[in-house]
């Protein structure tokens, strides 16, 4: 599949120098590593380290040939050598893309670089090569869904079933992740068939995005761009997850959340608004970063029953689009709905034609003010 316009720039970058210097910064990173003090340590110990990091890094000219002798290392068994699965990883690696037409080998190298921007456990990029399963996991899982996409259905449920032994990871070979993903952790993590995670998400260990029953078809979550999720939270059936929103460790969700919103609890509820522009970079699990919902509101305030086949009020969403696309204003979602939240009196998450009524001079002044809105109007 040809790559899409918007994905130009990031192949062109993924291909050229960034990833050279990535691969040149893991080597650095190995020459610090064995200048580390063994101190009195028996000569045959103080030889482990550097036989493992040769193995893994220093034997090999590139980024995609170390990988795939990385993971090949751990996927092997007595039935299916390391030499085979070294083959077929180098190949995709070299060879293979996403559903979107982006090299493998180019995923994997953005999928390590966020980790090093994301995590502070993690000291180099090396480190998080060498160690996070989470990283590892989700590589192979690329290689799976590529060969699934190619028609080598049983192999690629041959790297889930290994993925889940090895690194402690289910991830169905159909589901779609997007690029920029950190899995920190990993144990416990449950992907399904008809899932999809958008760019730069980050999920910890435990997360389940799930269906609810024994549904066929289009039945497990559609997770947004740059979506933070908390360990062992729990998203299950065909909902959506908006952009930027946040979603508690623990949670269990059971309805779609819009963009930007934080959900916790069980059955979750929306609390606030994300402060942050990325929440998946920036982090907070503490919710410090959050605009909480004042006690004067409902218990189980905006979006409680949204129900977008519901006649006769706007949600969130479609308030959004009415005023970019029907009325032609110039505005983010973000602002959209925080004039969503200043309309709807109520605090239910809909805005019936009653509350806009009364609140029209709000929306008017609001877009004047901010200029979205010709003064003459």
């Amino acid at each position: 599949m040809a790559p899409r316009v918007e994905d130009a720039d990031f192949i062109a970058a993924s291909e050229g120098c960034c990833c050279d210097e990535i691969w040149e910064s893991i080597r650095k990173d190995v020459d610090s590593m064995l200048q580390e003090n063994a101190g009195g340590l028996d000569p045959a110990v103080c030889e482990l380290l550097p036989e493992v990091l040769s193995k893994a890094i220093l034997n090999w000219n590139s980024f995609e040939e170390a990988l795939s002798a990385h993971l090949s290392a751990k996927l092997s068994w007595s039935a299916a050598p390391q030499d085979r699965w070294h083959k077929l990883l180098l190949a995709a690696l070299k060879t293979g893309s996403s559903q979107e037409g982006q090299s493998l080998g180019a995923l994997a190298k953005k999928d390590l670089s966020v980790i090093k921007e994301r995590d502070p456990a993690c000291p180099s990029l090396a480190h998080a090569f060498l160690h996070f399963k989470g990283f590892q996991g989700l590589q192979v899982y690329r290689v799976a869904n590529w060969l699934w996409r190619n028609g080598q259905k049983s192999l690629a449920s041959v790297l889930q079933s290994r993925i889940s032994e090895v690194f402690g990871m289910d991830i169905h070979p159909a589901a779609q992740l997007g690029r920029g993903i950190m899995i920190d952790h990993a144990t416990g993590l449950v992907i399904g068939e008809t899932a999809v995670v958008g760019d730069g998400c980050t999920l910890l260990h435990g997360v389940t995005l799930g269906g609810t029953g024994k549904q066929h078809g289009d039945r497990h979550p559609k997770i947004g761009s740059n979506v933070l999720v908390g360990a062992g939270a729990s998203i299950l059936g065909n909902v959506r997850i908006g952009n930027c929103a946040k979603i508690g460790a623990a949670a269990v969700v059971l309805s779609s959340i819009p963009d930007y919103a934080t959900a916790v609890g069980s059955p979750a509820k929306v609390i606030g608004r994300a402060k942050e522009e990325n929440p998946a970079s920036n982090m907070d699990h503490a919710c410090k970063q959050v605009d909480m919902y004042s006690s004067r509101f409902k218990v189980l305030c905006p979006f409680r029953s949204l129900d977008l086949l519901k006649q006769g009020y706007l949600g969130p969403y479609e308030f959004a689009n009415r005023l970019r696309n029907l009325w032609n204003i110039n505005i983010s979602q973000s602002d959209a709905y925080d004039l969503f939240f200043k309309m709807d009196s109520d605090h239910d998450g809909q805005l019936t034609e009653k509350e806009f009524n009364e609140n029209v001079n709000v929306l008017i002044e609001t877009l004047k003010s901010s200029g979205k809105l010709n003064h003459s109007c």
